[in-house]
């Protein structure tokens, strides 16, 4: 865009330019990227390939990061588009063929479009006037708006502008937004970086959102190791670099233990030294975890691969495999392959396929990831884990960073699309079943479910613990564990 240096520096006189705060927490927001805009054979179209294809990785992107994906469409009714109810209508009639059902509403079919995206039809210009999306957004924890689309100097501005009058962070990509003249384009784009938004090139976009996913862990918590009596150990599974924390001692029935779905190693340090006395813990950082390596997949399948790459790689002689949460799902999982000692399973998720969906969502996790990323303390983790030991919470503040968006997502998915209960009947004996009498997790009516589907498994209730039974009732549950695993040598 040409520069007019006085115009630039009226506008910095004015104090307008400054940049614009990037959260956490984006969500990507496509404006009317539908046929009727990116077709030039429709009236109100235009040639918009460029545009749609830097659209189209802005999505990509998006996808491999869990970030919500927005679509807008303009859909006017039949009585709306042959009426005179629409003042917009009567200043630009060559909308009116934006009608619902039609092609020209229809989503541009190089752009894919999932049942989890989500749709706001609208009316006017912006995608915030008389529709649901500021809710949506909010509902969403979204901190920040990226923004592309058709047309820049229409939708895209308006839609842009009420985002940071909603509230919102906001950045328009610059190569995925689109108009029918050069003229209005750039003007609409030097007005949003001026007063409501920064213009973004595309790289730069796509690396905003790929960071969405950047693993971090401060001096504090590495220092937490040097408080924690166990060795670390190393193995590979396939090209996945796993962390061990081995407490020893070396002679004793070693007992891998596998944390849930945003607990790194050394948040079970607690548990695991009040069993060096009778067998040899191994807590493992499950990919995409604590300071094991990101994966490709955090399917079941995969999870008990890395248990089996640890049992081989340690030269682990008939191990027990004990497992909370996800954990408890890893080693029904592990011990349905091959044969070991014994299992523990505490408060697995029995979610899955036509049943009730996992108590906490995803916005619940992703909303504690983000709070662990931008800074917490244990005072904030108290706010969702009263009940928790004081050291518990720190370690949650400092290490909950450590773990994987991408794991804590595919994880909870898997929680909806595999079925425990596919499982469970064929874990052999011995086995327990650890679970909290208060847990969302496992209900009454699960518990009886898990007695009825394998017989042969005993069945422990901790009574008033929730589904974190050891950070709930320490004392019962532990104790609980430890007979357990008596039980086992």
């Amino acid at each position: 865009m040409p520069v007019d240096e006085g115009l630039d520096s009226v506008y910095d006189r004015a104090g307008f330019g400054a940049s614009v705060p990037r959260g956490s927490r984006p969500a990507l927001v496509v404006v009317d990227l539908t046929r009727g805009f990116t077709e030039p054979g429709f009236p109100s179209g235009a040639d918009l390939t460029a545009e749609v294809t830097a659209t189209a990785a802005l999505v990509a992107e998006a996808r491999r990061q869990d970030i919500p994906v927005i679509y807008t469409a303009i859909s006017y009714t039949p009585a709306e588009a042959d009426g005179d109810a629409v003042a917009w209508l009567r200043k630009a009639p060559g909308m009116r063929a934006l009608r619902e059902g039609s092609d020209a509403v229809a989503l541009d079919p190089r752009l894919e479009q999932r049942e989890s995206d989500h749709l706001i039809l609208k009316k006017g210009a912006s995608a915030f006037h008389g529709t649901s999306l500021a809710a949506l957004l909010t509902s969403l924890g979204t901190d920040t708006v990226v923004v592309c689309g058709a047309t820049t100097s229409g939708c895209v501005r308006a839609t842009a502008v009420d985002a940071v009058q909603s509230g919102f962070n906001t950045l328009v990509v610059r190569e995925a937004c689109g108009d029918r003249a050069a003229g209005p384009h750039d003007a609409a784009l030097f007005d949003l970086q001026a007063k409501y938004a920064d213009v973004v090139g595309l790289d730069d976009a796509l690396a905003y959102l790929s960071e969405q996913d950047r693993r971090t862990l401060g001096q504090p918590a590495l220092a937490d190791l040097g408080d924690v009596p166990a060795t670390s150990r190393w193995v590979t599974s396939g090209s996945v670099r796993l962390h061990v924390l081995d407490y020893g001692p070396s002679d004793g029935v070693p007992v891998l233990v596998l944390p849930g779905i945003t607990s790194p190693a050394v948040t079970m340090d607690f548990v695991a030294r009040e069993l060096t006395d009778l067998v040899r813990p191994l807590v493992l950082d499950v990919r995409g975890r604590g300071l094991s390596d990101d994966a490709p997949d955090y399917d079941l399948a995969s999870y008990a691969a890395d248990v089996e790459a640890v049992v081989d790689g340690l030269g682990l002689r008939d191990p027990i495999l004990f497992g909370h949460s996800m954990g408890a799902r890893i080693a029904a999982r592990a011990a349905t392959s091959r044969p070991y000692r014994g299992t523990v399973l505490a408060d697995p998720p029995l979610s899955g396929p036509g049943r009730a969906p996992y108590p906490t969502t995803l916005d619940a996790f992703l909303g504690q990831l983000a709070q662990a990323r931008r800074g917490t303390d244990a005072d904030e983790v108290a706010l969702s884990w009263p009940r928790w030991p004081r050291r518990e919470q720190e370690l949650r503040a400092r290490w909950l960073s450590s773990c994987s968006r991408s794991a804590i997502a595919a994880t909870h998915a898997g929680f909806e699309s595999e079925d425990f209960f596919d499982d469970w009947p064929k874990v052999p004996a011995p086995t327990y079943f650890l679970y909290g009498g208060a847990s969302p997790v496992v209900t009454a009516d699960g518990a009886a479910e898990a007695a009825e589907r394998n017989p042969s498994a005993e069945l422990v209730e901790i009574p008033g613990a929730g589904h974190m039974i050891f950070w709930d009732e320490p004392e019962a549950a532990l104790g609980a564990l430890r007979e357990a695993l008596r039980k086992l040598l």
